[in-house]
């Protein structure tokens, strides 16, 4: 199973739910914070080692943005690739509307009582005018859609090439495994 592959079914929403929401922003709505932060952190069920990933996601308002991969459980001697990328303002500005419009900022974002055993697990934090906002996997029924589609807009901002350039350096990973 590829990492590409992994994160695939989170983008859909992005095409299929709110496709609509990545128009060009207008009105107040665009205007984002000079501190706008978005950090997107992704952590694979649990599995064996080499197949256990994480991933982490930083956009900033400025659009230095970066993707760190982490291909096994953190421990000495796993590597962390880390790789930049910057996101157009644009973009940064339309992704703060996507999560404008899906409540990030006026929801209570609660988790449900017991999420799955051994599951994957994705944490989303924002900080916006100077406050820090955090929506975590397995939330209630009423604001999931909602905070799929806006882990799918944070996702969708890492240009495919770097998903595939990291994708590549896992499958090597995985490969020279037994050799560590």
């Amino acid at each position: 199973m590829s990492f590409f592959c992994d994160w695939l079914p989170m983008l859909l929403p992005t095409f299929f739910i709110g496709c609509a929401m990545f128009r060009p922003a207008t009105g107040a709505q665009g205007s984002c914070p000079e501190d706008f932060w978005v950090e997107l952190h992704w952590r694979a069920g649990s599995l064996p080692p080499p197949l256990h990933y994480e991933s982490t996601i930083t956009i900033t308002s400025s659009g230095q943005s970066k993707m760190v991969l982490t291909p096994d459980y953190r421990r000495a001697g796993v590597p962390e690739w880390t790789e930049q990328f910057h996101v157009e303002e644009p973009n940064v500005r339309n992704l703060y509307r996507v999560m404008v419009e899906n409540g990030l900022f006026t929801h209570r974002w609660r988790k449900m009582a017991t999420g799955p055993t051994g599951g994957g697990y994705r944490r989303l934090v924002v900080i916006a005018s100077g406050k820090r906002f955090m929506v975590e996997d397995y939330v209630v029924s009423e604001h999931r859609a909602s905070a799929r589609v806006m882990y799918a807009a944070v996702q969708a901002l890492v240009p495919k090439n770097l998903w595939e350039q990291l994708e590549a350096r896992r499958e090597q990973y995985i490969e020279e495994y037994p050799r560590r």
